[in-house]
């Protein structure tokens, strides 16, 4: 059709040049792509479950929860809050020792390496560890190992723990009898225990023992998860102003002093004992929480052995993150003691080794 000497398309005409530009433009831009971009990223909008671009955030169910490492949802460890390779460790069975605090006894092997810690007094003046470790754990060589007083063994009861011992006192090997644990003691197991041989520790402070040792002893029978309750654990998160702490001293008697005194740097606390850094034969002995336990206790009888008064609710001194706050402690019958401050809020532990300091009326305490 001709109007003044110009042509026009018809509408079918118009259609077909309206296609054939459009393929031409696409089949271009195809071409270049292909030139500059050859990982094939081009393609992905075809792809439905690709992921999405950096500007968009995926919603999640429930919180991150991140550690330092930047491990996102690990498994945590149900002792010490740490995060670990899977599962099995992260409920690894608990493992409770009797380790000897005797001038003789020093420096302890592994003491710097248990997730828990109980300190406490015995007859004499002196103090004894009750040390929580993870059956995992690999240690060679732990203790020297002594014996077993009734508060220990509640301790370990609260844990459903192997609890190994060397012996013990009446009271101690009674209450065994009925405790809800699993008991390793040196005098009728003698094959999971060795004697050092060495001139600097004699009878009766150098009996060990070790993580291969435990582990055979519960590879027998079957165990290899923790039959207990968690505490609470928070993330860690260093004061932004560097907190005026005061040190935590205790004094059991004389020759028994133990202090720990803040560390800004490691958000942590270094434990002297009688003025000195303590240190074992793997290095310094360092805490993340310390907790001090406030008890009654009573003579039992001629030889000056203690009982220690577990049971209902005392007073406690909470110490994390360079601050100590006043709260107490609370034991219910076949649970774990559980620690409060003083509005009623259950304590939030760092990850990492905490240490009980069971303190009596004759407990010196600043």
């Amino acid at each position: 059709m001709e109007d003044g000497g110009r042509k026009y398309l018809s509408k079918k005409g118009r259609a077909i040049l309206i296609s054939a530009l459009f393929i031409l433009v696409f089949s271009g831009l195809g071409l270049y792509y292909l030139v500059f971009s050859p990982n094939w990223q081009w393609l992905s909008f075809l792809d439905s479950s690709s992921s999405p671009t950096s500007t968009e955030v995926p919603l999640r169910d429930e919180a991150v929860v991140e550690n330092d490492d930047g491990c996102v949802d690990c498994p945590i460890s149900w002792l010490n809050g740490l995060p670990v390779a899977n599962e099995k460790e992260a409920s690894a069975f608990p493992v409770a020792v009797v380790i000897d605090n005797d001038v003789l006894a020093r420096p302890q092997n592994a003491l710097s390496l248990a997730s828990l810690v109980y300190e406490a007094p015995v007859e004499g003046g002196m103090t004894r560890y009750l040390a929580i470790f993870p059956a995992n754990i690999d240690v060679s060589a732990v203790g020297p190992v002594r014996s077993a007083r009734p508060y220990f063994v509640a301790w370990a009861e609260e844990l459903r723990a192997l609890f190994i011992h060397c012996g013990g006192s009446p009271e101690a090997l009674d209450l065994l009898k009925s405790a809800n644990l699993y008991d390793l003691n040196e005098f009728y197991n003698g094959n999971y225990f060795w004697r050092e041989t060495s001139v600097v520790r004699m009878a009766p402070h150098n009996v060990l023992t070790s993580g291969d040792n435990w582990r055979s002893y519960l590879s027998q029978r079957g165990l290899d998860e923790k039959k207990a309750d968690s505490w609470l654990f928070k993330k860690e998160v260093k004061p932004e102003k560097t907190p005026e702490p005061k040190d935590i001293s205790l004094r059991f008697s004389a020759n028994f002093q133990a202090l720990w005194r803040y560390l800004p740097e490691s958000n942590s606390y270094q434990r002297y004992f009688n003025g000195v850094e303590s240190r074992d034969l793997a290095g310094l002995i360092q805490a993340k929480n310390v907790i001090i336990q406030k008890v009654e206790s009573r003579i039992l009888d001629v030889a000056g052995r203690l009982a220690l008064d577990l049971e209902g609710e005392g007073r406690a001194e909470i110490c994390l993150d360079g601050i100590c706050r006043s709260g107490f402690w609370r034991h219910r019958p076949g649970e774990r003691t559980r620690y409060y401050y003083d509005d009623g809020a259950e304590i939030q532990l760092n990850p990492g080794i905490t240490w009980i300091e069971v303190a009596d009326s004759n407990t010196h305490l600043e």
